[in-house]
C-alpha cells in the first residue's frame, strides 16, 4: 500500500506511521531525540522488515548480559575480544551505519560503536556521550572528575585528551586543533551524522534508491532541510 506523507510517498501503513514519528522527533530545532529509537526508525527505512522496537529489544537484550559496573568495564565487555569491532576493511559497507546490522554483524564505524556504548551504558546507568571530533567519532565518560575518552573502533582502551588530539592529526594530517573537537555531541547531531554517512556512501555507490530514503528523513530535520531543499527536489524528480 502507497501513502503520502507530507507529500511524500511512503511504503506501506508501517513505514507511513514510522516516517511520521522520525518527522515528530526532529520537528523542533535543536530538541533532544532518543537516540536509540532514531536509530531505529533509519533501520527501518534501509530494510523494511526491519521494525523499530526490535532494534530497541536487541539493545536491551545486549545490556541485560553486561556485568560492568563502570564505563572503563563496560567497553572492555563490548569491545574486547571476541566483541564489537570497527570495520576497517569495508568501512564504506552502509550496513556499519545501521544499527540492527551493528548489532548482528558486531561491526561498525566509530559513530554507530559509540552509539552503542552510549544506549548500552544508558540501560545500565553507565553515563557516556558523543564526542564529534571532526574525521572520527569518540566517546567519553560523562562525568568530569573522571573524563576519560574512548575509540571503540580501534580499541576499549580509554584516551587522553592528548592522545585524541594525536589520533585526529595522524587521520587528518592537519595541524589545525582546538579543544572544542573534544566537546560533546548531542543525540540529534549524532543522528544527522549518521544519516550524512550514509548519504555520502550511497551517493558514491549512485544508489538513488536507497539516496531516496535517506533524503527524505534529512527533509524533515529543520537545521539541514533547507539547505538540501533542492537536491531533495532534483533526486524526487529523476526517481519519478
Amino acid at each position: 500500500m502507497r501513502t503520502i506523507v507530507g507529500g511524500i510517498n511512503i511504503e506501506g501503513y508501517s513505514s507511513a506511521v514510522h516516517f511520521e514519528r522520525f518527522t515528530e522527533l526532529f520537528s523542533i530545532r535543536g530538541a533532544v531525540v532518543p537516540l536509540d529509537e532514531a536509530l531505529a526508525l533509519i533501520c527501518h527505512f534501509a530494510d523494511e522488515d526491519v521494525e523499530p522496537q526490535e532494534v530497541i529489544a536487541d539493545l536491551d537484550q545486549l545490556a541485560s548480559t553486561m556485568s560492568a559496573t563502570s564505563a572503563l568495564e563496560l567497553m572492555a565487555e563490548l569491545f574486547g575480544p571476541s566483541g564489537f569491532t570497527g570495520n576497517s576493511f569495508e568501512y564504506d559497507d552502509p550496513n556499519n551505519s545501521l544499527m540492527h546490522q551493528v548489532i548482528t554483524r558486531r561491526l561498525g564505524i566509530p559513530i554507530t560503536l559509540c552509539a552503542l556504548a552510549i544506549e548500552v551504558g544508558r540501560r545500565i546507568d553507565i553515563d557516556i556521550v558523543g564526542i564529534g571530533m571532526p574525521g572520527h567519532f569518540l566517546c567519553r565518560t560523562a562525568s568530569q572528575p573522571d573524563l576519560k575518552f574512548f575509540d571503540p573502533f580501534h580499541s576499549p582502551r580509554p584516551l587522553s585528551a592528548e592522545q585524541c588530539k594525536m589520533l585526529y592529526v595522524n587521520l587528518t594530517q592537519i595541524d589545525n586543533w582546538s579543544a572544542e573537537f573534544l566537546e560533546p555531541s548531542s543525540s540529534r547531531l549524532m543522528v544527522i551524522r549518521v544519516l550524512s554517512n550514509l548519504k555520502s556512501i550511497y551517493r558514491r555507490r549512485s544508489d538513488v534508491a536507497n539516496l531516496r530514503w535517506v533524503m527524505r528523513l534529512r527533509s524533515v530535520i529543520p537545521e539541514i532541510a533547507a539547505a538540501e531543499s533542492v537536491e531533495f527536489a532534483q533526486l524526487m524528480r529523476r526517481s519519478n
